[in-house]
């Protein structure tokens, strides 16, 4: 494992496969780049896959400084690294919420990328509530009395569920990544330190479409976190560039099954079911 510091980030790098084509892979929530190993061997021929543990994860600190990671400083790492590789275009890779973070660079810097892989992503939904709450002070200081009184906002959690304007999965996810001091600590680090990465879908549609980019964009048929439903939009901003994979899973989507779906993805032989508009 190595690691590529830019500006006030610094990120450790898993590095699976020696194929010629640079695949730069984001992992998501509580997870590392090592989850992305098990593509290795569909993808490592064709493909040096680059997976990064995102910032405040595994082996990657928090940023240096103040203020969470702004679109700006965020682009500028990848652009940074691309020319540490020799400059040449690379491909893209992110998965739940590592994919809200890879639609962020193809608003940034599209022409970085020639091929575009998003799994299960989170930010086709602009801003759900509980990502909104850290673009406010007052949604700031409940996170951060979260990590030390949990009771009143897991209260307020199961009345939500009770009420069901959550559903299960997001009710087990926030209860499960929060009954432990570290787990709410890594949860409010997550989602201030990334709050200002909010993809713009119709810029992104803008740069496929100007860009002629291919974007695939991959969706468990039993996924409640990441709907098949929610890719609907982004698919009808560009028709031409974005083509919907529905795989037979649920959120869980990091599986060899998946590198061989990528792999036909890449060589233009893509055997999943696609959906249309």
């Amino acid at each position: 494992m190595s690691s590529f510091t830019h500006g006030r980030l610094t990120m450790a790098i898993h590095r699976y496969g020696d194929g010629p084509l640079p695949l730069l892979a984001f992992h998501g929530f509580d997870r590392t780049g090592s989850d992305f190993a098990i593509l290795s061997p569909a993808l490592g021929k064709r493909c040096t896959i680059h997976a990064f543990d995102l910032s405040f994860h595994g082996h990657s600190p928090s940023p240096s400084g103040e203020g969470p990671i702004t679109p700006e400083e965020f682009a500028a790492f990848f652009q940074a690294y691309a020319r540490e590789l020799g400059g040449g275009s690379m491909a893209l890779l992110g998965y739940s919420l590592g994919g809200r973070l890879a639609l962020g660079l193809v608003e940034q810097c599209p022409l970085l990328w020639n091929h575009i892989f998003l799994v299960a992503p989170d930010g086709l939904v602009a801003q759900p509530w509980y990502r909104s709450m850290a673009q406010y002070r007052w949604g700031r200081w409940v996170y951060r009395q979260f990590i030390d009184h949990p009771g009143g906002i897991h209260a307020l959690i199961n009345l939500l569920f009770r009420t069901r304007l959550i559903g299960e999965r997001m009710h087990r996810f926030l209860m499960g990544h929060s009954d432990s001091k570290q787990a709410r600590e890594l949860l409010h680090d997550v989602w201030t330190g990334f709050r200002l990465i909010e993809p713009d879908l119709r810029r992104v549609a803008l740069n496929l479409s100007e860009q002629k980019l291919p974007l695939h964009l991959f969706v468990g048929e039993h996924d409640r976190v990441i709907k098949p439903a929610q890719a609907k939009r982004l698919k009808q901003l560009a028709p031409e560039e974005v083509h919907v994979h529905v795989m037979p899973t649920g959120h869980r989507m990091l599986t060899a099954e998946l590198g061989e779906a990528i792999a036909g993805a890449l060589s233009g032989t893509a055997t999943s079911r696609e959906h249309g508009p």
